[in-house]
């Protein structure tokens, strides 16, 4: 935990400091009162939500993969063709592929899938998006990564749990991305907001002060390599106390989403969710981002329909996905048949 004292004449001031330096997680430990002004002692909790940066990230050169904190244990092999298979399908980086052959290859027994999940836990990070969220929920990502599928299925999730959701969207320049939206959301019976600047974004969160529910405010595309838009898109990501969660598609070079996840994680996002994996066959780009130091994975959308929602992204989930290789399948239809 990480205490600092601020001082001010007033409490408004001295709140202000308090946001700036230690964000919206901060909680307040002391409060005194006197003369000269106002004393308060905050904290933050280890793992807590950062506050944004003062200044947009310069995109820098693909990162190259992070070694293992620590080597995993020798066992016994599983079949080396059926490991090497599965990472060679995906595409995984050397670095990569050779961390996660050794630590799928030191699991002793169980099936392929069970040793893939096991090697997961240990070398990727999940966050799932619960209904315990409370903040609102900022979607970013590149143009075209489906933030707008997100959104109305967050939406229809809430909805199908009796949870109040305000919907916002800050994409007003295509007129396209705000009729989507807003059709999804007369569907469910909800209705869209909309704010073209982040003060009008911050105005209309204000008017849902008593707001009880998630709020979930869609925006427009933005280009990680273009320090104009992450400008444009820092500004409201400072303005709000929301939190940035990027949406990335997957079948993405895995070094690219590497470097995707590295510039959206300076920006203030700490996880991201998946989508159009039914459009892709290779997931490297999942593991990329999701390595410690980047993002770490919320869920999985498979579907461009909203009735078929989001995913919660888990250690055994994306194992069944590496390892359902096609050939594989067709291998394991034969031997049902044959049993």
């Amino acid at each position: 935990m990480r205490l600092k004292t601020f001082h001010a004449k007033n409490m408004a001031a001295v709140m202000d400091q308090v946001r700036s330096e230690l964000g919206p997680d901060a909680i307040i430990i002391q409060v005194e009162e006197g003369k000269a002004g106002v004393r308060v002692t905050a904290a933050l909790e280890a793992g807590a939500t950062p506050p944004p940066p003062k200044k947009a990230p310069q995109p820098a050169e693909t990162p190259l993969a992070l070694d293992a904190a620590h080597p995993f244990p020798k066992a016994r092999e599983f079949d080396n063709g059926d490991v090497s298979a599965v990472l060679n399908h995906h595409g995984l980086p050397f670095e990569t592929a050779s961390h996660f052959a050794e630590a799928v290859r030191a699991i002793e027994g169980g099936s392929l899938p069970e040793a893939f999940c096991t090697a997961l836990e240990a070398t990727i990070r999940f966050s799932p998006i619960t209904d315990a969220t409370t903040r609102p929920v900022m979607l970013v990502g590149p143009p075209g990564a489906g933030k707008t599928i997100c959104a109305a299925k967050l939406t229809a999730d809430a909805v199908l749990h009796e949870r109040a959701v305000h919907l916002i969207s800050t994409d007003t320049v295509k007129a396209s991305g705000i009729h989507q939206l807003d059709h999804f959301a007369q569907l469910m019976k909800q209705t869209v907001s909309t704010a073209d600047t982040p003060k009008e974004l911050e105005a209309v969160i204000r008017s849902k002060t008593n707001h009880s529910g998630l709020t979930i405010i869609d925006t427009p595309g933005t280009n990680p390599f273009n320090m104009d838009e992450l400008k444009e898109l820092l500004k409201f990501i400072q303005t709000v106390d929301a939190e940035p969660v990027l949406v990335m598609p997957a079948g993405l070079d895995a070094l690219d989403a590497q470097e995707i996840a590295g510039i959206f994680a300076k920006m203030g996002c700490q996880r991201f969710i998946a989508t159009r994996l039914d459009a892709a066959r290779r997931y490297a780009s999942m593991i990329m981002a999701a390595r410690p130091g980047y993002l770490a994975l919320a869920a999985i959308s498979r579907s461009p329909y909203v009735a078929e929602g989001l995913e919660t992204a888990s250690p055994m989930t994306i194992s069944r996905l590496l390892t359902a290789l096609p050939g594989r399948r067709r291998q394991d239809d034969k031997m049902d048949k044959n049993a």
